[in-house]
């Protein structure tokens, strides 16, 4: 936004000097794109520009029925902006315009932000996905999970239950007149040039993560000269099946976190045997599931959640998806092995209670294109034997899946390596668990120029995990011709920062209220805010008191004289905890320095902070012994007395609060 206030008063000069200049022109949209309002997407940012893009259903039938992709576009502050910045999300089957656009403001895309000021950022949601026409979302799944969430059933009845889910998505899309064939890589791919014609651009620098990169690959070689430059992020090569794969790349990913963690002298001490109790935990699990209480914030509705063995694994699965993450995991399995779920308790829900994937755009796109293996082809040398086990399963259960789904193939092409002449940069991610770096090699092999980066403390996304990236990202984009500047690999982004006892206070009851906090859920707090007002009122009532009973006040017990001083003190510490712990948590939230850290506790440079809370307890045991000293000796008038002993009830409600919540002694780590 500088940039924008800067530029902003740059014309302005320019207006008073030379009064010839023209204003920024405004981009000629083709006649397949119609405007909507941004709040039909959920955006509320007015800087936005949204619509619809209309596309062939089947590009073979340019004149037949035409579909829709959503389309959020921020105009470039630059008057010549020919070209676009165009973000493509993954999946298949997840929505760009909900990952990219609601958070755009909150500085978590400095690349974004930074190209903004030279061209046009493109957001928009591919064919089938949450704000396209038609959306393919199977709320019959999300159903089934808040139905079965609290039950213990075996797993191949939940498998057999959740493709029963499936098939009647799959009924009803039909029904609705949906042709899932038209739902594939090679359409999507052709999607994109009908995209640029559209909006009315002359090229494309286009970033893709995860499934986006695989959507970019069969675009690079559809239609080629829709590219200026390409970045392919966690990258999906069109040559090598990701699904066949998972058992060995979830192997690798959980073998990394376990060698990274022993080799850290600090994880290593204080998370002992990682590898050991991780598996010790998942066969305890599946021997007898624990129960963990969960809460869906959308419906505000909590489930006693079954939690079994596998279920455990593939959560921690899913959270290595996430470089923020990271750092929590061995803390996370050590509390798991002593039965205490409190990050799962977190974050389990965001993953149980999605209502934005689209399954049915993810099992048209997949089962055409990569349920090509049968579970004799896994590779399952090296990899655990619980991992094994439970792949097999799920994978078996995803072909018989496709099998009913019933899609057109799309053929031996489609997994032909893509050969290409286009600027692209390629980065991975060490810990990824699902596109490793390998594969963002195997793709690279065949484009040229190609400029390969493997992020060593990232997961699967480089731009949402550091600035490194984005900084590297927008210098490529403005010279694709070249290879970015990666020094800041070497500065910023070696080594993950575990949390452990020496970096953070580990606290549960801390994380619990942290996530509160962040989730603006004040009702949690209504006790103490309530209590610290009251003490508060001490700094006005309390002198105008003293000056009327001054003379009576002389002959007053001690710890009478001194109760007025107790109350203001408690109430002045309890203002400045809570007010010092927002500040603070907005402070590491605005820095991105692992907010999902802050569900496990809070840094040691907050432990003074956390000694508030015994000093209001202290304080509230000598306000109630001074009142009850006024009482005994007949201090005070009546009145006071009466107010004096509220000022304490709110104290006592304070440190009541306080010791419930575990905050009596959360500054020892």
């Amino acid at each position: 936004m500088k940039l924008f206030f800067s530029l902003v008063s740059l014309l302005v000069g320019l207006i008073f000097l030379a009064p010839a200049v023209a204003a920024p022109r405004a981009q000629t949209r083709g006649a397949a794109f119609e405007n909507a309002p941004c709040a039909v997407f959920d955006i509320a940012d007015d800087e936005f520009e949204c619509g619809y893009v209309s596309v062939p259903e089947f590009h073979s039938q340019p004149d037949g029925k035409q579909i829709k992709l959503a389309v959020a576009i921020l105009p470039s502050d630059a008057s010549d902006a020919r070209d676009a910045f165009v973000v493509a999300q993954g999946g298949p089957g997840g929505s760009t315009l909900d990952t990219f656009a609601k958070f755009f403001g909150d500085d978590y895309f400095p690349a974004l932000k930074t190209l903004r000021a030279e061209r046009d950022i493109v957001l928009y949601d591919q064919r089938g996905t949450l704000y396209a026409q038609p959306s393919l979302k199977c709320p019959e799944e999300l159903a089934l999970t808040l139905q079965t969430i609290d039950q213990l059933i075996a797993p191949d009845e939940m498998l057999r239950r959740e493709e029963q889910a499936a098939l009647a998505c799959r009924a009803r899309l039909l029904q609705e007149g949906v042709n899932l064939a038209a739902y594939n890589s090679i359409e999507n791919a052709l999607d994109v040039e009908d995209l640029r014609r559209a909006l009315g651009y002359e090229k494309f620098d286009f970033y893709g993560i995860s499934y986006g990169t695989l959507l970019a690959l069969h675009a690079m070689r559809e239609t080629p000269d829709t590219f200026r430059s390409v970045i392919l992020d966690a990258v999906v090569p069109a040559q090598i099946n990701p699904n066949s794969n998972v058992p060995q790349t979830m192997n690798r990913a959980f073998e990394e976190l376990f060698a990274r963690c022993a080799q850290d002298a600090a994880c290593a001490r204080a998370f002992p045997n990682l590898k050991q109790k991780f598996y010790a935990t998942v066969d305890a699990l599946n021997q007898r599931p624990a129960r963990v209480n969960i809460a869906d914030d959308d419906t505000g509705k909590t489930f006693d959640a079954v939690l079994d063995g596998d279920t455990y694994m593939n959560l921690l699965f899913q959270l290595i998806y996430t470089s923020e993450a990271l750092p929590t995991l061995p803390k996370m399995i050590d509390d798991a092995r002593g039965g205490r779920f409190d990050l799962l308790r977190v974050y389990w829900p965001l993953i149980a209670f999605d209502r934005v994937f689209t399954s049915g755009m993810y099992y048209s796109v997949m089962c055409a294109e990569d349920a090509d293996f049968t579970v004799n082809d896994l590779a399952l040398d090296g990899v655990d034997a619980r991992i094994a086990a439970a792949q097999k399963r799920d994978l078996a259960a995803f072909l018989r899946l496709c099998e009913k789904w019933d899609v057109p193939q799309l053929g031996a092409r489609a997994d032909e390596p893509v050969r290409a002449n286009i600027p692209t940069l390629v980065l991975s991610g060490a810990f990824d668990p699902i596109t490793p770096p390998t594969y963002g090699q195997a793709a690279a092999d065949t484009i040229a120029p190609s400029y390969v980066f493997v992020f060593p403390a990232y997961a699967h996304g480089a731009l949402t995990s550091g600035n490194c990236p984005n900084k590297m990202i927008a210098e490529f984009t403005r010279a694709p011709s070249h290879a970015p500047d990666a020094q800041c690999i070497q500065t910023d982004a070696t080594r993950v920062n575990f949390l452990t006892p020496a970096t953070q206070l580990l606290k549960p009851e801390i994380g619990a209220l942290n996530y509160a906090l962040l989730q603006g859920k004040i009702q949690a707090f209504v006790v103490p805010l309530l209590a610290t007002c009251a003490l508060l009122t001490v700094f006005l009532i309390g002198p105008l008191l003293w000056w009327r009973t001054r003379r009576a006040a002389s002959a007053s017990h001690w710890l009478a004289r001194l109760a007025p001083w107790f109350a203001a003190f408690a109430g002045a510490a309890s203002a400045l905890f809570f007010l010092a712990w927002l500040i603070a948590l907005v402070i590491l939230a605005l820095r991105n320095e692992n907010v999902i850290g802050l569900a496990l506790g809070a840094p040691n440079a907050l432990a003074p902070l956390f000694a508030l809370p015994l000093l209001v307890a202290v304080s509230a045991l000598a306000l109630s012994f001074g009142v009850g000293a006024g009482w005994a000796r007949g201090n005070w008038t009546r009145a006071q007395r009466v107010y004096y002993s509220s000022l304490a009830v709110a104290a006592l409600s304070m440190t009541a609060w306080f010791a419930w919540h575990g905050l009596l002694f959360a500054f020892v780590n």
